[in-house]
């Protein structure tokens, strides 16, 4: 009897310890800097959110965070990258929207959006926004629809990436109406496709609103409607696709903070608090507001359900368009 209370005292002892261990990375994160990957080139929505967050977390975190933009694949170069990270709280993903729309993009990925992260924190969502280049002619739904129908296929229209949100809710919207043809010219993100847009080289273009704001306001190019279900705060004179031609069109997009699998809850918890409250300053929430983004800073659990239940319904879409990569 001696020997067995030895060996479960022992047990218990080993037990205890292993908690102990587990903690200890915790309490001295972080002690070294941290990055920042994102999936696109300098420029986009996902780059300046990211810019934003680690100018005032790091403050706070009392390390520098480097943002690191690791543009290819669609995303899944970025992806890919951190989910092979050691869950040490030191490699954060700032991903989008297209993670989980790559779930049906994709056959073979060397990742999967739900169970190779620990979500960290659901950072903001934002609407696709429908712009044009000045003279192409349009300022409403209903004449774009008009441009698109005469000009049989012929009217090019910009990505920032095949099967991205913005390519989705084109999709959605040429299929609400019946069937739409344009031509689509895809970029590696939101930057080099604006850039396009404003020297004419395409005649619209479908992205995320943020990365627009500042060439809309200034006339460089129109805006012509939004995804979202009701008008952005940013632009309250931009009508939505739902009030205007297609009231089943409703499509927001979203970016968020990811950590590989495996990361210790205490460092997730940490993060969640630093990446929340400079979410929610007022130094990262008024810029970000005045882009066009909104706010949602959550927690890790919330965000968890946002991709699983996207991983599905940007799969409907993917189906329904018959939109493939490989």
């Amino acid at each position: 009897m001696t020997t067995i209370r030895a060996f479960f005292r022992l047990i218990a002892l080993l037990a205890f310890a292993a908690l102990f261990a587990s903690d200890l990375p915790a309490q001295d994160y972080p002690n070294r800097p941290i990055r920042f990957v994102v999936g696109f080139p300098p420029g986009g929505s996902v780059d300046l959110l990211a810019r934003a967050v680690a100018n005032q977390a790091t403050k706070t975190l009392g390390q520098p965070i480097v943002v690191e933009n690791r543009a290819g694949a669609s995303t899944n170069a970025a992806s890919d990258s951190v989910a092979k990270e050691r869950p040490d709280g030191y490699t954060v993903l700032v991903a989008s929207d297209s993670i989980a729309i790559n779930a049906s993009l994709f056959k073979n990925l060397s990742f999967n959006p739900i169970t190779s992260f620990a979500p960290v924190t659901l950072a903001i969502t934002s609407p696709q926004i429908l712009v044009a280049r000045p003279n192409f002619g349009v300022k409403t739904v209903d004449e774009y629809i008009a441009k698109v129908k005469a000009g049989a296929g012929s009217v090019n229209v910009g990505l920032t990436g095949r099967g991205t949100i913005g390519h989705l809710t084109s999709e959605v919207l040429n299929l609400k109406l019946g069937g739409l043809k344009v031509t689509y010219v895809p970029y590696s993100g939101g930057a080099p496709a604006v850039r396009d847009l404003v020297g004419g080289h395409i005649d619209a273009l479908y992205v995320t609103l943020p990365a627009v704001t500042g060439v809309v306001r200034g006339g460089s190019i129109v805006a012509v409607a939004v995804s979202s279900p009701k008008r952005s705060k940013a632009f309250p004179d931009v009508p939505t696709f739902a009030e205007t031609v297609a009231p089943e069109v409703a499509v927001d997009s979203w970016q968020g903070f990811l950590v590989p699998a495996g990361t210790p809850e205490p460092i997730v918890a940490r993060l969640n608090r630093e990446l929340v409250a400079a979410l929610q300053s007022e130094a990262v929430a008024k810029p970000l507001a005045d882009l066009g983004f909104e706010i949602v800073a959550g927690t890790p659990e919330a965000f968890a359900e946002t991709i699983k239940a996207d991983v599905k319904r940007f799969g409907d879409i993917v189906r329904a368009a018959n939109i493939s990569i490989d």
